[in-house]
């Protein structure tokens, strides 16, 4: 059976019965125990590109009665034969730097509208998706206009870009993000930042960097929920005197006492109820863990550098004065298709200044540990006097 309607169309499944995209479903039929055994150890798992949180969209056929750019069931036997891991197996059909992650929040299918219309007054996560889609359909659509709001702020460009978004669309103009313009919104960003091919360029959004504007207490379901203990069992692991809860989207009692100790830790009114106040807290405590987290250090000789928007392997070995060659052999590329988010090992030239142009979400922090040197060293090696930099500033690294 196949259904024309989609999840972006107002529907809350898909299905295909394609083993190009889904597996086909026949009630009451018998499974397999080893099968079931290995999904009940696996079953949070997913695979996924190195700098991302969205999973990699592994498309896979039986290779017979379909096929697909992707892995093929009639050819990972043989590999398997041939001794070769699951992560190898992955990497035998799908980019050579995919990795396995397991899931940090999992609970039952939730509605991705958030059930809410969004519109100007509205703040949190998400209007910061909403901001985040439009601005990277405003690419395929520039008649969309640049939304200059505050992150995470409905605002009126915020307005603007929705109504002109709804009038390309066919949809009702009120620049007000229901249900319909929610799922369109989702439908193009989709098609355009091509999250469901081979060569998706990914979304890094994760719990984001804006506080949900809603008020949780006991009682209290939903994906907010779930960002909500994520949070609580990150900074548990931190600070002894916050309890761990279960990430199941439900506020209990766990969690009312996990939040209550959480603001007695914060010196905030104890009282279990998540506001304003205490999601700011939660995020700023979050960030300033994620910050302070050692990175690994890079292979010898070379570092690490993440793939933006209009980055080419030319214009890479260019700025660090490398070679194309060079680049692909040490990532072991075999073409010179690049994908946003992606993390390259660069050869490293002891003594040679880096040439680097800053994007969004840059800080001096930030690219003085992508780089292994100090904020420091930036600031003396670029006569800079204070922290701030500006998006498309060009800044000398040390080498």
């Amino acid at each position: 059976m196949t259904v024309s309607g989609y999840r972006s169309r107002g529907y809350h499944f898909d299905i295909t019965n394609n083993t190009a995209y889904d597996q086909y479903f026949v009630y009451g039929r018998p499974i397999y125990e080893s099968i079931s055994r290995i999904v009940d150890e696996i079953f949070n798992e997913y695979v996924r590109r190195p700098g991302q949180y969205a999973p990699y969209f592994t498309s896979f056929c039986n290779g017979t009665t379909a096929t697909c750019n992707g892995l093929s069931q009639w050819g990972t036997v043989t590999l398997a034969e041939q001794g070769k891991t699951p992560l190898q197996i992955l990497r035998s059909y799908y980019p050579k730097d995919i990795e396995i992650a397991e899931a940090s929040a999992v609970s039952g299918v939730l509605t991705s509208y958030p059930g809410t219309a969004l519109k100007v007054g509205s703040r949190g996560l998400d209007v910061e998706m909403i901001q985040a889609y439009l601005g990277r359909i405003r690419r395929n659509y520039p008649a969309i206009p640049q939304i200059t709001d505050p992150t995470g702020s409905f605002q009126n460009s915020t307005k603007a870009a929705v109504t002109k978004f709804q009038r390309i669309f066919n949809l009702a103009a009120d620049g007000i993000v229901g249900k319909s313009t929610w799922y369109k919104i989702s439908s193009i960003y989709t098609a355009v930042a091509r999250l469901a091919e081979l060569d998706s360029e990914g979304n890094i959004l994760g719990i984001g960097t804006v506080p949900p504007g809603s008020i949780l207490k006991q009682g209290s379901r939903g994906q907010d929920v779930i960002t909500l203990q994520y949070l609580l069992n990150v900074v548990s692991e931190y600070y002894p005197s916050v309890p761990a809860v279960d990430q199941d989207g439900i506020f209990g009692s766990g969690t009312k006492d996990a939040v209550a100790a959480f603001q007695r830790l914060m010196r905030l009114n104890p009282d279990g109820i998540v506001g304003t106040l205490t999601w700011k807290a939660l995020y700023d405590t979050y960030q300033g863990i994620e910050e302070n987290i050692p990175m690994p250090e890079p292979e010898p000789g070379t570092i690490e550098y993440t793939v933006v928007s209009g980055d080419t392997l030319w214009s890479i070995a260019n700025r660090f004065g490398t070679t194309v060659g060079e680049i692909k052999a040490l990532n072991g590329l075999t073409s010179d298709l690049l994908l946003i988010g992606q993390v390259l090992k660069i050869p490293s030239k002891q003594g040679t200044n880096i040439s680097y142009t800053v994007v969004s979400g840059d800080t001096l922090w930030s690219i003085a540990r992508r780089y292994g040197t100090t904020v420091d060293a930036i600031k003396r090696l670029n006569g800079l006097t204070g922290d701030e930099i500006r998006v498309g500033q060009t800044l000398l690294i040390p080498g």
